[in-house]
């Protein structure tokens, strides 16, 4: 037996369509769907220009070490820190995990040949060292192994903008780029007298976190014994990776403790976990109207179903099954949910170039992601019409196997 869906179940849908409850799922879900694919694409557009110099999107890192007092110039004591105050450290609820600096017991000198137009030269240094667990950096070039005569170095970017933009400006020199700075080659003379050694270096990357020159810890400590004489010592400063950046306790807990820290890090850290909060908000709040949206729509037609139970039970005994009877009902539904989609995309597409003409002098993009996070979104969509179409198809169900 056939029957035309068309002519009797699509026209009792039609007939029975609120367009004031359309109208305002269309408008919710356009909002919803706006939102998401807003902060996606802004996300995927920008997070990487936070992500190499601001640390907006990684962990945070704040350096302590003690005020130094008059008292302790006059006597020479050291202002270390002692094991039991870095395990009282570990157990604050800010705190994610601790790492101690160990510093050089012992003379270095680095010389550097002319090379690239740059006038050879030589400088005393210090060495210091932090886990492993706080360095980004490639493993393989961070590697070094009793015996060999490569030592890998890590200095702070602020170092090579001071040569830059200080140095080299001040003394006729050309500037150099970070990719001609690491294949600088230069020597090192560790120690003194009788024990004393060359080695040869090379910077390998460049920290916007810790401002001091970094060498692998297995290294400090292996040259530390050979050329000092000296085992691990207390150390004099430390590197925290905070939890939770806006938490107000790190703040009083450092200044009660005598702990003297950047007050900087403290506020970037802070503006970094807002900024973090704020996105997440915006994500969060288009789902929940995107979801709400589609409840109502589904709650539309439920109450459509309800209406029409008796009519519904009718053409289920004649012989249409629960598909052609959920059939109009979720045909209806797609077309909305597409139809808010698509509106949707043009008015991000607008907001996206404004804020690429406000923003695009201080943080480039390679490529726009609207068309990656506009596929996840058809996913999304894909996601709640299915769960619409379980909804009503038990509601149908229901109605139509009912004594």
């Amino acid at each position: 037996m056939s029957f035309n869906s068309k002519t009797l179940i699509e026209k009792l849908v039609r007939k029975n369509l609120s367009f004031l409850r359309i109208t305002t799922f269309c408008f919710f879900s356009i909002i919803g769907f706006f939102i998401l694919i807003l902060a996606g694409t802004i996300y995927m557009d920008y997070a990487k220009n936070f992500g190499e110099d601001s640390s907006i999107w990684k962990s945070n890192y704040i350096v302590l070490n003690k005020k130094i007092s008059s008292l302790q110039t006059l006597t020479g004591e050291k202002p270390t820190f002692s094991e039991d105050e870095i395990n009282e450290l570990k157990s604050q609820n800010f705190v994610a995990k601790v790492g101690t600096f160990k510093s050089s017991q012992f003379p270095v000198k680095l010389q550097v040949g002319g090379i690239a137009g740059i006038r050879g030269f030589s400088t005393d240094l210090f060495f210091e060292s932090v886990p492993e667990d706080f360095i980004e950096v490639e493993k393989s070039d961070w590697e070094w192994k009793e015996g060999e005569n490569f030592i890998p170095i890590i200095i702070p970017k602020s170092y090579l903008n001071l040569y830059n933009f200080g140095f080299a400006t001040s003394q006729g020199l050309p500037q150099v780029s970070e990719g001609l700075f690491t294949k600088i080659p230069f020597q090192l003379i560790i120690g003194k007298g009788e024990n004393q050694q060359i080695y040869q270096a090379r910077i390998v990357d460049f920290t916007t976190k810790i401002n001091t020159i970094l060498v692998p810890e297995n290294f400090l400590e292996w040259a530390n014994e050979k050329y000092a004489n000296q085992k691990n010592t207390e150390p004099s400063r430390i590197v925290v990776e905070t939890k939770s950046q806006s938490d107000e306790n790190a703040s009083t807990y450092f200044e009660q403790q005598n702990f003297d820290i950047n007050k900087d890090e403290l506020k970037n850290n802070e503006l970094t976990y807002y900024l973090k909060l704020a996105f997440t908000l915006v994500l969060f709040i288009g789902l929940i109207i995107v979801f709400a949206a589609i409840w109502l729509m589904i709650i539309n037609f439920q109450l459509m179903i309800e209406k029409n139970k008796h009519k519904t039970k009718d053409l289920f005994l004649i012989g249409y099954n629960i598909n052609q009877l959920a059939r109009p009902y979720l045909k209806f539904s797609i077309i909305f949910m597409l139809i808010s989609y698509i509106i949707s995309i043009p008015l991000v597409y607008f907001v996206l170039n404004t804020i690429q003409t406000k923003v695009g002098k201080f943080m480039a993009t390679e490529k726009s992601h609207i068309w990656e996070v506009v596929g996840i979104g058809l996913g999304i969509v894909l996601i709640l019409f299915i769960i619409n179409k379980i909804i009503l198809t038990q509601s149908i169900k229901k109605i139509a196997l009912k004594d």
